[in-house]
């Protein structure tokens, strides 16, 4: 678990409440239902419209990196391809079939699957980086899903703050229920503006990393493994995948 995303969250929300407090605002007003409601669930509702099922889930799959990031050990799989250039080298690529998941992903096991096939080297690369890229094309689909609801955000905090003003302006009559209605009814811009910056957006900024990341990671993958399809010698494979980090 990434404890670093919840130590971030806990202190961003920490600092709203405790300037809260030290301004001499009570707690209590700050804990609003019907403006956590109309904010996010109303966010997420607008970001639906404009979206497909199909990339809501996949975007709510996506989420779970921002607690348990993707492992990408580019230090390993340096080592494992180097490896599997000497066998080759030394025995043949067909020798590489009992070594098919030694990278441990579904696309690196296609991938040497494709080469102990047969696959023409340059073809393979070709298709490799079309694979790469509309993985990376999926992610950040989602990634765009979830900044929308941070952008829709603050306008529906905007939306609940008039509703609690209409519900205020009911008050008339009592000043004391019209002036806390109106301090309530500025929790929905808080809540809309807080959800946006503090939640959606960071979170939003962290997975494009991941995705970046694991593009880079599928581009050293798709070198190593050409480079074994086209018999490059180890030793300058190693040195070609140095860069790599």
């Amino acid at each position: 678990m990434d404890l670093v995303t919840l130590a971030g969250l806990l202190i961003a929300f920490s600092s709203v409440f405790l300037a809260n407090w030290l301004g001499g605002g009570e707690i209590v007003l700050l804990l609003n239902l019907p403006s956590a409601i109309i904010v996010i669930v109303g966010s997420i509702g607008a970001t639906l419209i404009q979206s497909s099922i199909q990339e809501a889930i996949r975007a709510c799959a996506l989420l779970k990196w921002s607690l348990f990031p993707p492992v990408f050990d580019f230090n390993s799989s340096r080592a494992a391809i180097n490896s599997l250039a000497h066998k080759a080298r030394r025995l043949s690529l067909l020798a590489l079939e009992s070594d098919i998941e030694i990278l441990g992903s579904n696309f690196s096991n296609r991938a040497l699957q494709m080469v102990i096939d047969g696959a023409d080297p340059e073809l393979l690369e070709g298709r490799l980086n079309d694979d790469a890229t509309r993985i990376y094309n999926k992610r950040m689909k989602s990634i765009t899903f979830i900044e929308s609801i941070g952008g829709y955000a603050p306008t529906l905090g905007i939306m609940g703050s008039v509703l609690g003003l209409i519900q205020a302006m009911a008050n008339l009559d009592s000043p004391e229920a019209l002036g806390h209605g109106i301090a309530v009814a500025f929790v929905s811009t808080l809540y809309g503006q807080g959800f946006a910056n503090l939640v959606i957006f960071p979170i939003a900024k962290k997975l494009s990393g991941y995705a970046d990341r694991e593009l880079l990671y599928h581009q050293l993958l798709i070198d190593g493994i050409c480079g074994i399809a086209t018999g490059k010698h180890p030793y300058r494979l190693e040195l070609e995948l140095s860069t790599y980090e």
